[in-house]
């Protein structure tokens, strides 16, 4: 079968097989911690070492089928260093804004930054997490394979706005399996469809830019620690948020730092930046 052209069964099996290890690896992690006791960091590393490594051996085989993947989906090469460091401070530079603009505008107050041994290993333990179980196997089959496939027959900007449906389908995917299976309630709200539609844009745009698959995976983990650590206070352990404060009403710097600055901002200036380049070129 020819690999260069857009085959819907490709796209059809890269989808199934990313919902599949999301729900076993997950699952089988919420298994040890509710009924064998398992302590919460070690079941969430296990669900990640699963995860990562289905997804490692998926690729093992695709590549052996097709050696030019890795670099297709982005994971070799990227369009130039000053890009790379553009795509990896963009995000801290939002960050920092977003909490300064927020501090000065009221929207927060009693601002305490926790700095310690405790928090750092905290969210260092979380970061290779977060990188194992959710960034690196869910960016390389949505953001990687599945762009890619998608490219074969759309327009950027076509795929652009796929990919965040696919997206939003594999939890989805994952909850109608977990309602059937076992009962779990099955809840969704609109918020979060929108949060999933904007940060699936957002990483696609990470990736188009810097053109390495690489930073979509960095500003995934990003977003995923300053949500825990910062815009939730701490949302396994108040005591390990890396900054502390009193909102103006409760949600606040979920909706203003990590949507509106991390989320929302990124696409402003990555979309601005590459129509700069567009017309340059």
């Amino acid at each position: 079968m020819d690999s260069s052209k857009f085959r819907f069964s490709r796209l059809l099996c890269y989808f199934v097989l990313v919902s599949l290890f999301l729900f076993v690896s997950g699952n089988l992690g919420q298994y040890l911690i509710e009924n064998q006791g398992a302590n919460r960091q070690i079941a969430m590393l296990l669900q990640g070492v699963i995860f990562t490594g289905a997804t490692l051996f998926v690729l093992f085989i695709l590549n052996k089928r097709n050696p030019g993947i890795i670099r297709n989906i982005g994971l070799k090469g990227s369009n130039s260093s000053a890009k790379r460091i553009v795509g990896i401070s963009l995000p801290f530079i939002l960050l920092v804004s977003g909490v300064l603009t927020a501090y000065v505008a009221g929207g927060i107050e009693n601002v305490s930054l926790h700095v310690t041994p405790s928090v750092i290993i905290a969210i260092l333990i979380n970061t290779l997490t977060a990188f194992m179980y959710e960034a690196f196997p869910e960016e390389i089959f949505i953001r990687g394979l599945i762009v890619d496939e998608l490219q074969k027959k759309y327009r950027f900007i076509i795929s652009l706005f796929l990919q965040p449906f696919i997206f939003i389908c594999v939890p989805i995917t994952v909850m109608s399996l977990e309602s059937i299976f076992f009962s779990k309630p099955f809840a969704l709200t609109i918020d979060y469809f929108i949060l999933l539609f904007a940060f699936g844009i957002a990483l696609q745009l990470y990736r188009k830019y810097t053109g390495t698959l690489w930073m979509s995976i960095i500003f995934h983990i990003v977003y995923l620690e300053v949500a825990r650590y910062i815009s939730m206070g701490g949302v396994y352990d108040p005591d390990v948020a890396i900054l502390t404060f009193d909102e103006m009403f409760a949600g606040f710097m979920s909706l203003y730092l990590s949507f509106l600055f991390i989320v929302v901002l990124s696409i402003v200036v990555l979309s601005v930046l590459l129509i700069i380049d567009k017309r340059k070129n």
